[in-house]
């Protein structure tokens, strides 16, 4: 079955409880997701124009970051919350988009002592390895000079025992 093409001159908004508004299409509206044809009435083109931000994407984008370079620390994290919820206090970011990075900051926070705990165990894994090379050079260098004890000894005795 082929999808039916919309042919009702009535704007297809909907409200959270499900009712329809009752204006007209504004032919003037262009869609921004690409939809061939308008689809609102100019009060809700108008309404859905103002919630999104004007602001340019890699403006926001450098004041929300500033100098933070990675999250792999609560501050850092903060630092973030604190820049995002000065743009949502200057209306320079939606709500919703608000919302979705402050619940990925709160995510990361999360993920924050999983992260040094496997830091730790690297770091343990490390002092391992570095103790049981330290060992081994240990016992091959007490090889060595044992070994050079028994040589000298050797030696010592023959020269005590010449005629032997």
């Amino acid at each position: 079955m082929s999808p039916k093409q919309h042919t009702n001159p009535q704007c297809q908004y909907q409200n959270a409880r499900g009712q329809r508004c009752h204006m007209l299409i504004d032919q003037n509206h262009r869609p921004a997701n690409g939809a061939a044809r308008p689809t609102l009435c100019a009060y809700h083109a108008d309404r859905l124009k103002a919630t999104l931000p004007t602001v340019d994407p890699e403006v926001l984008a450098a004041d929300l970051l500033g100098e933070i370079d990675d999250f792999s620390t609560a501050g850092s994290v903060n630092l973030f919350l604190g820049n995002l919820v000065k743009q949502l206090a200057r209306k320079r970011i939606a709500r919703r988009d608000a919302i979705a990075l402050a619940y990925i900051s709160q995510l990361l926070l999360n993920s924050l002592p999983a992260l040094e705990r496997q830091l730790a165990a690297e770091q343990e894994t490390e002092k391992e390895a570095e103790s049981v090379q330290f060992a081994h050079r240990l016992r091959e260098r007490s090889r060595e000079l044992a070994s050079l004890g028994n040589q000298q000894s050797t030696a010592t005795a023959a020269v005590a025992r010449p005629d032997a």
